[in-house]
This record gives C-alpha cells, sequence and structure tokens, in this order.
C-alpha cells in the first residue's frame, strides 16, 4: 500500500528538509546539519537539502505546467469546432495548441537510451574527410566495421551508380 502524501511521517520528512535547506542557507555545514536535525550522517543532510531543493522548484514549475495547459485546453476548445469546419487559420492554430501541449507536457522529448553492451568501450576515430571521396570514407568505415556495404544489386561504377559519379561529365 503506497503512503500518503498527507501522512504525519510525510510531513515530518518534509518540514526537515526544509530545515536542513534554511542550514544550509545559513552557512551550517553539512555535519552541523546532520547533527542538529539527527541525520545518521552528513549524506543524509545533503540528500535532505537535495531533495528540499527539488520541492522548491518543482512544486512552482507544476503549478505552471497545469495553468499553462488549461489555457491551451481553453484554445482548443474554442477553435476545435472551426477546425472541423475547415477553417484553415484554426487548423493552423490547433495543430500549434497541439504541439505546445506535446512539448508542455515532454511527450516530444527525446527517447535516452542506455547501451549495455558488452563492456567493451566503444572505440571513435576522428577521420578528415574530403568532401569529394565518399566512397573512400566508407570504405574507411567499412574496415574499421562501423559500417556494412551493400552493392543493392549491382556492380560498383555501373551505370546505375549514378548518384554520386566517378566522372563529373559522365
Amino acid at each position: 500500500m503506497v503512503e500518503s502524501k498527507y501522512s504525519p511521517r510525510r510531513i515530518t520528512a518534509f518540514a526537515k528538509q526544509r530545515k536542513a535547506l534554511e542550514l544550509r542557507m545559513a552557512g551550517r555545514t553539512w555535519q552541523e546539519i546532520a547533527d542538529s536535525l539527527e541525520y545518521k550522517g552528513h549524506s543524509g543532510a545533503i540528500a535532505a537539502v537535495d531533495k528540499a531543493l527539488q520541492r522548491t522548484l518543482q512544486e512552482p514549475a507544476e503549478s505552471y505546467r497545469a495553468l499553462t495547459l488549461e489555457r491551451l485546453t481553453k484554445v482548443l476548445q474554442v477553435f476545435w469546432p472551426q477546425m472541423l469546419r475547415a477553417d484553415p487559420v484554426a487548423a493552423r492554430t490547433v495543430l500549434q495548441t497541439l504541439g505546445d501541449i506535446r512539448k508542455l507536457m515532454g511527450l516530444d522529448a527525446p527517447a535516452q537510451i542506455e547501451h549495455g553492451g558488452t563492456g567493451v568501450p566503444i572505440r571513435h576515430e576522428v577521420v578528415n574527410l574530403d568532401l569529394g571521396d565518399i566512397t573512400g570514407a566508407l570504405q574507411v568505415l567499412e574496415q574499421a566495421g562501423a559500417i556494412r556495404m551493400d552493392t543493392n544489386g549491382h556492380e560498383p561504377d555501373s551505370a546505375l551508380d549514378g548518384l554520386h559519379p566517378t566522372h563529373p561529365n559522365g
């Protein structure tokens, strides 16, 4: 069962974190804060101050986010019916508002991907390239095992290889 955020234990912890932040702002050392608030060690004082700082910044940000979401929802309520009647200005407004909502909610944030790998560090190599010699660069990358090149069913330098012709007029 999840503990309520209004439980006596959580309220006490919150007050203690806020006091730790006040003491740190007054110039007290981590150990002094730990001793004063009966944390087991200085790391408890550090964690309490970090948590208090997160809450201090997080609560106004959440309030602002909720207010902004409410305002954007009102914009959608006004322009949605007009968009359904093929009004181009309303359609652009709705699309922009939906984009703003996605951004506000963090839906378009880049995915964070961690590569566990085999424990072998990834080797990076910087290579200076002449823009006219892309084929050579691709061969270097292939030899390094960074890429695999396929012929796509035709021989290199054939008539089908017209994206980067060997000869400027050919």
